[in-house]
């Protein structure tokens, strides 16, 4: 293929990716935008930027790439959102450009990359990576995946070392960018087994992916060192091995389908719990891998592009396999590196139809040519209009979570979500009761039992904010609970309790600024105020950039008679947030 044409290939795919998620920019910050940018005050200073790499980030997690890219795209556009679109956007073109160039180099016939390129680029499913800002950062980790499987097949085209030595360069960049990156190895493999055409020995597959699993081990120790846990959380949600098992081979089939109909995404789903293995769904799912498993052997003999596009989309989704404890069983985030083997296998089966042979004459070939178009012309407008769409369900919390609870009723995540929408509103009723909804759906959800504690506090109900509280750590443990539990006490007079409750909060997490400023403040009200200032100094050390510490310490000294420092506290913190005083 002509270089000048494929430099037109590439301008199409970015045009249409700008296209279809142009109507992003009306957006503003949504759903988990909230807690990973906008109050996310460690991003604000590009000298945070060394701790990444040695402490946890925001949400409990070890991808210090991912957070420079926070840091760097505040400090250029700080909370203008249209400039985080322009991100996502980016590098979502970027990796439908890499999967362009990647299928150039597998596919049996070339000239249908540009059309999975473009099926990858307008797919609905990815949306929950493009117009969620959030997630959209995750994709710099995807964008180094895919490029290091590009570079591992020109090193394994070319024997080039200098592209096997950039192979394992972006590994490494992915794998400090994000978890998905860890499958990157049994991808590399599973391309050696389709389609190594020079038989790679068996001791220089040992040396070169040595290093890869060298550097994936390195990794998984610094990470483990960081976090202290293997997975996002530290325990599994979902229950035992075999009820995670049953249940993952449920989701599985659910992500095919969604794949193939994407028309009620939603960003949170019901999961059932499957305990056991004598149930219809769960022999009707057993059936169906069996299935797959078959056609799946039987076409790595003559349709090896088959058996590789099965074998990514499995392998892709191991990191979201509840192998590790996860928060969120499924999600359609979990979908996007997965869609390239959907989107390879599609454009595979669909460019066998204009040389079935059902056909005899040339006329009716010609027919079956059509038809092929057809199919195409249709699949790239129908993903691109359910892509817009999908955008604008994405314009603002209430827009997402409503619909959220529409198309999933069962969803105990979907109605805690919405809760808090109703709650920032300061609709309690509603808030009430979509948080008893979800207790009802799910009583083991953790959070939803927080947020009506959180809901209970700010009615005045404090005996019911306590019970709520208690009932979410007795099933999960977090910072967050023992927080706010301890402010709850605090009102209620009891400052012993909260002063407990709040070393409990920063025990679990000693870089909470808010638990060490919160126990400054209670330490303050029961008149021990040298603890007091080692708090808030100590919560100063860790973010100086945060308006209510510098206001609390104004309010000490002031209330010590240091009216001096008082002002300059207040000063402080009026530059920071303009109105606090």
């Amino acid at each position: 293929m002509k270089i000048k044409k494929q430099y037109l290939h590439i301008l199409i795919i970015i045009l249409i990716c700008t296209i279809i998620y142009s109507n992003t920019f009306l957006n503003g910050f949504v759903f988990d935008d909230q807690f990973f940018i906008v109050d996310n005050f460690k991003i604000r200073s590009l000298k945070n930027i060394p701790s990444y790499f040695s402490e946890p980030s925001v949400g409990n997690l070890y991808r210090p790439l991912r957070s420079v890219l926070y840091s760097v795209t505040f400090f250029f556009w700080k909370f203008n959102a249209a400039g985080y679109h322009l991100n996502a956007i980016m590098l979502h073109a970027i990796i439908s450009i890499l999967v362009y160039l990647i299928i150039l180099e597998i596919a049996p016939d070339k000239s249908f990359s540009l059309i999975a390129s473009l099926l990858f680029a307008a797919h609905p499913i990815h949306t929950a990576r493009v117009a969620n800002m959030t997630a959209g950062f995750d994709l710099l980790g995807i964008l180094f995946l895919f490029w290091a499987f590009y570079s591992y097949i020109l090193f394994r085209k070319h024997g080039s070392r200098r592209a096997f030595a950039f192979s394992a360069i972006l590994f490494i960049l992915g794998l400090f960018s994000s978890e998905e990156a860890v499958v990157f190895p049994i991808l590399a493999l599973l391309y050696d087994l389709c389609f190594d055409i020079k038989g790679f020995k068996i001791k220089t597959r040992i040396k070169y992916f040595g290093i890869y699993i060298a550097a994936l081990l390195s990794y998984l120790i610094i990470r483990f060192s960081v976090l202290r846990q293997i997975g996002r959380a530290e325990v599994y949600f979902l229950g035992n091995l075999q009820t995670r098992i049953l249940s993952t081979m449920i989701i599985f089939l659910r992500y095919a389908y969604t794949l193939i109909f994407p028309l009620r995404l939603t960003v949170d789903y019901y999961v059932k719990v499957y305990e056991s293995a004598f149930s219809l769904k769960i022999a009707l799912a057993i059936l169906a891998y069996l299935l797959v498993i078959f056609f799946w052997i039987k076409s790595y003999r003559n349709q090896k592009v088959a058996f590789f596009s099965v074998g990514w989309f499995f392998t892709a989704l191991l990191p979201f396999s509840n192998i590790f404890p996860v928060h969120s069983f499924m999600a359609d985030r979990y979908l996007y590196a997965a869609s390239f083997g959907f989107i390879l296998l599609s454009t595979f089966l669909l460019a066998k139809i204009p040389n079935l042979n059902y056909f005899n004459k040339d006329f009716n070939k010609g027919i079956s040519r059509g038809i092929y178009t057809i199919l195409i012309v249709f699949l790239i407008i129908s993903y691109s209009s359910i892509t817009v769409a999908r955008n604008r369900e994405w314009k603002g919390d209430y827009e997402l979570l409503s619909k959220a609870v529409e198309r999933q009723p069962e969803s105990s995540a979907a109605h805690n979500d919405l809760g808090q929408v109703y709650q920032e509103k300061g609709d309690y009723n509603r808030a009430f009761n979509e948080y008893k909804t979800a207790v009802i759906l799910n009583n083991k959800n953790h959070v939803a039992w927080l947020n009506l504690g959180s809901l209970y506090g700010e009615m005045g109900n404090y005996t019911g904010a306590v019970y709520c509280i208690n009932k979410s750590l007795s099933i999960y443990e977090s910072y967050k609970a023992y927080n706010n539990l301890g402010l709850i006490y605090d009102i209620m007079g009891e400052q012993e309790k909260a002063v407990i409750e709040l070393k409990k909060a920063i025990e679990f997490n000693p870089s909470l600024t808010k638990a060490h400023m919160d126990l400054g403040i209670v330490y303050a009200k029961t008149g021990e105020f040298d603890m007091a200032f080692r708090e808030l100094n100590k919560a100063l050390e860790i973010n100086p950039n945060i308006a209510d510490i510098h206001y609390n310490l104004g309010i000490l000294y002031k209330h010590l008679g240091d009216k001096s420092k008082a002002k300059e506290e207040f000063i402080i913190a009026e530059r920071l947030e303009k109105g606090i005083i």
